[in-house]
């Protein structure tokens, strides 16, 4: 019986729909294009029990040739076609044909795509039972060819939609292929349908990348204080945020120079209002692709105005933040705009004459102040100054928001896609719900789902600084992370030591050799393991399953050579989101991460330090990493002059340092220990 599976071609900002999704179901085999997915798909997808696949390694050698030669012969009857179409009296067949021409070149680019992306597809659905399709576009190659392979398989296909159509859809965007379309709101819905696309292909949902300023509209003042320590801007002035534009050349009118054109109507605007003594902190806020060009482009902007270079700011971060805590957002013609409508910050759109050509993009119930280029000045001071003005536009855009976002933004937009794609799948089974002790206490037969187990951590192989000829990795999972310490160092022999059956095998095909079962059940010397002669020993988040790691270190200690290394990795149980979660009266055990079910010790640096001392070894180096939950505070704490108070919902910590504030905010600590030649020999 095949595996369940989906393909999903959905974007970063959709993930947590996604992530739902799979949550709603038994795992299941999540099938991606790697050229297109984002990082953290791999953590969703082994964080919900599930088996990520992508569709470039369905592929074989063999496979990959005989595309190869396909491609070729189809250019080849394309090619053929053409001067089959020559007028005999027409110009000599030497003279280009700039149609020909064109075709041929887009064949070049994309039928290579489009053909290993369809074999692969073909595969896959061999393999494995698609319940469903799901992409963010349709409408470009990848998307395209994709959903139309899904539709000629009869597998549902849903088009979660990356934007509004502000306009109605036109050129390549007016067609719509999957059967559903998850539409943000009302607006994004009615250009279709006056395309004559039936409401019943459509279904409001809310954008997911939007479920933040549910919570976001509530701490203008917090996303203000991160800004003001990240940007270093002057507090007690008002921030105008100005989101940047491209062109996406999609037809005739487009104009290829509206970023140029837009950002220097904007930074003018700027210079005149300062000019009238009205002071504020200028934000460009760029999309992150294009801040190569972006970056050098707005300082050339502001040579050519004379402008101060210190009053603007670009980033190509932080979007939503900006959003949140900006005093006015200027936009062109953009989904930021509506962004800004959600974030309760007032918004204005700078028209040009693309954006007029294809049609007013909000109505005058919106709140949103539409304005041309001469205007732009006028408009950002009335915003700034007056006050009915602001709230005018602040009261109407809250009436309006659930028109653009459905729900106004109500945080439920990821649900309603989850549901969404759970309807349209076919025969999914529903997930039983297991609570974590059911799942993760039986580590020796658990499934290797979890991308913990299956992915080695460069940081590791890093910290040697030795050149190990042997090497053994306890609790070596999959055997990723002495593989990558095996290929920083050629010519040397891995051994690994794991309990999990599954995980051991796959370790197997990596290491040297693979020892089943716990370290305590091993006399390494019986096994092949001299005394002396490990240089490099790796304990990757495994002291702390132990019952006696402290007797662990004390007998690896005669094995390791006298140039030999180890390395730790150990979770931080001083780590101010779990000590806030204390505090409220949590200690949730989990499947992964500080609280995993299976953890029985627990550490903090003091301890850790002390454990290394107090088993003979002398600590080299200690690195942290810092716990993505508590980035933000990291980073908005960066420049505060210590000691210090922290304060959180329920906790108060009084006069911490520096040193403390990075061991407060690190998820685990890494390790580098030698053998202490001066220290008592332990028992």
């Amino acid at each position: 019986m095949k595996q369940k599976a989906i393909v999903s071609l959905l974007w970063s900002t959709q993930l947590e729909a996604l992530q739902q999704f799979l949550m709603m179901h038994e795992p299941m085999v999540v099938i991606a294009h790697a050229g297109s997915a984002s990082t953290e798909l791999p953590q969703i997808v082994a964080g919900t029990g599930g088996t990520l696949v992508w569709l470039d390694s369905l592929l074989d050698l063999q496979s990959t040739h005989r595309i190869g030669t396909e491609i070729e012969q189809l250019k080849g009857g394309f090619e053929d076609y053409f001067r089959s179409l020559r007028d005999p009296n027409g110009p000599s067949p030497d003279t280009p044909n700039p149609l020909a021409t064109l075709i041929t070149e887009s064949l070049t680019n994309d039928l290579p795509l489009a053909v290993r992306l369809i074999e692969s597809l073909k595969i896959a659905a061999d393999q494995y039972e698609i319940a469903l399709f799901v992409t963010s576009e349709d409408v470009t190659g990848l998307g395209k060819v994709a959903t139309a392979w899904a539709k000629s398989r009869g597998i549902p296909s849903l088009h979660v939609a990356h934007s509004i159509a502000l306009v109605d859809p036109y050129t390549a965007h007016d067609q719509l292929l999957a059967d559903k379309l998850a539409v943000y709101g009302r607006r994004g819905m009615e250009g279709y349908l006056d395309l004559g696309y039936p409401e019943e292909r459509m279904v409001l949902t809310g954008n997911p990348a939007w479920d933040c300023y549910v919570g976001l509209r509530g701490k203008k003042s917090t996303c203000r204080e991160f800004l003001n320590e990240k940007y270093r801007f002057k507090a007690d002035l008002p921030v105008v945020v100005f989101g940047t534009t491209y062109s996406a050349n999609l037809s005739a009118h487009c104009n290829e120079h509206v970023f140029t054109d837009s950002l220097t109507v904007f930074i003018a605007a700027c210079e005149t209002l300062k000019r009238k003594g009205l002071k504020f902190n200028a934000v460009i806020k760029d999309r992150a692709a294009n801040q190569d060009f972006g970056a050098q482009r707005c300082n050339q902007i502001l040579a050519e105005l004379q402008a101060t270079g210190g009053d603007y700011f670009y980033s190509v971060d932080d979007t939503r933040v900006f959003a949140a805590a900006a005093d006015v957002l200027v936009a062109v013609d953009s989904n930021y705009l509506v962004e800004g409508m959600l974030a309760h910050t007032p918004v204005i759109n700078l028209l040009t004459s693309t954006g007029m050509l294809a049609g007013p993009c909000f109505e005058s119930e919106a709140g949103v102040m539409e304005v041309e280029s001469s205007e732009l000045t006028d408009a950002i001071q009335a915003v700034l100054t007056n006050e009915s003005v602001r709230e005018g536009m602040l009261w109407m855009t809250r009436q309006r928001a659930s028109y653009y976002n459905h729900c106004d933004g109500d945080g439920g937009a990821s649900l309603r896609v989850a549901q969404t794609m759970a309807g349209m799948a076919l025969q999914l089974p529903r997930r039983i719900q297991r609570f974590v002790w059911q799942q993760y206490l039986d580590v020796e037969t658990a499934d290797v789902a979890d991308i913990y187990h299956t992915t080695g951590r460069p940081q590791l192989a890093a910290m040697y600084t030795n050149k190990p000829a042997v090497i053994l990795d306890v609790g070596c999972a999959a055997g990723s992370n002495a593989a990558l310490i095996k290929q920083r160092f050629p010519g040397s022999r891995a051994w690994g030591i794991e309990m999990n059956h599954a995980a051991a095998q796959l370790a197997q095909s990596k290491l040297d050799r693979v020892l089943v079962g716990k370290f305590e059940d091993f006399d390494l010397e019986q096994e092949g393991i001299a005394k002396g002669t490990l240089d490099a020993v790796l304990l990757a988040d495994v002291l702390e399953h132990m019952y006696n790691p402290w007797d662990v270190m004390v007998k690896l200690r005669s094995y390791i050579s006298p140039t030999g290394q180890l390395v730790l990795s150990i979770p931080n149980v001083r780590n101010l989101w779990l000590m806030d979660q204390l505090s409220k009266g949590n200690w949730t055990y989990e499947g992964q991460g500080l609280l995993d079910i299976t953890h029985i010790r627990f550490f903090t640096l003091k301890e850790i330090l002390k454990f290394c001392s107090e088993t003979g070894y002398r600590v080299v180096r200690v690195e942290s990493s810092i716990d993505g939950r508590l980035q933000p505070f990291w980073n908005l704490h960066q420049s505060a002059t210590a000691p210090f108070d922290i304060n959180t919902d329920r906790l108060t910590l009084k006069g911490v340092t520096r040193d403390e504030l990075l061991e407060l905010c690190a998820v685990q600590f890494y390790l580098l220990l030698e053998k202490d030649t001066a220290a008592p020999v332990v028992a």
